[in-house]
């Protein structure tokens, strides 16, 4: 009889630590999942955030060119339009960087703000001179980005 009832305690011991192993791995599992999408979250706000800036920098640079040289109104109603759009569309993926990788919140403010900093240059040569400083911030804050996020070792 004693034989039985250890046996059936050694069955049940195993069942237990069988089934606490299970419950580990899947809150591991579940855990390594919350991670990825996590890590898969702050990449896409890094290049949503990286490429609204470059369309921005972009309508700037073609809207502050028109102002410098002799255009038609048209024109430059059309490149001032665009500019307000691209510039809107910054917005929201520096809100979303800075919640998720408010340690990117410096450098990417210096591109946002070299990238603002197109507006109203007195010449062609400030302009370019601006607009390379421009793109030379947002290479420094997706060096930032790369740096902060770095590939995942396991």
């Amino acid at each position: 009889m004693w034989s039985s009832i250890i046996a059936v305690l050694g069955t049940l011991a195993g069942a237990l630590t069988a089934g606490l192993l299970q419950l580990r791995a899947a809150r591991t599992a579940r855990a390594e999942q919350r991670a990825d999408a996590h890590r898969q979250d702050q990449l896409n706000a890094v290049t949503d955030f990286a490429a609204a800036l470059d369309a921005h920098r972009s309508a700037m640079f073609h809207r502050e060119r028109l102002a410098l040289a002799p255009t038609g109104p048209e024109q430059q109603l059309e490149a001032q339009t665009k500019s307000h759009e691209t510039r809107a569309a910054i917005t929201a993926p520096h809100i979303r960087l800075q919640v998720l990788i408010p340690e990117l919140a410096g450098p990417a403010q210096q591109a946002a703000d070299a990238t603002y900093a197109l507006r109203k240059a007195t010449g062609r040569a400030e302009l370019d001179a601006r607009r390379h400083e421009a793109k030379e911030a947002s290479v420094a804050f997706v060096a930032a980005a790369a740096a902060v996020l770095g590939p995942r070792h396991h």
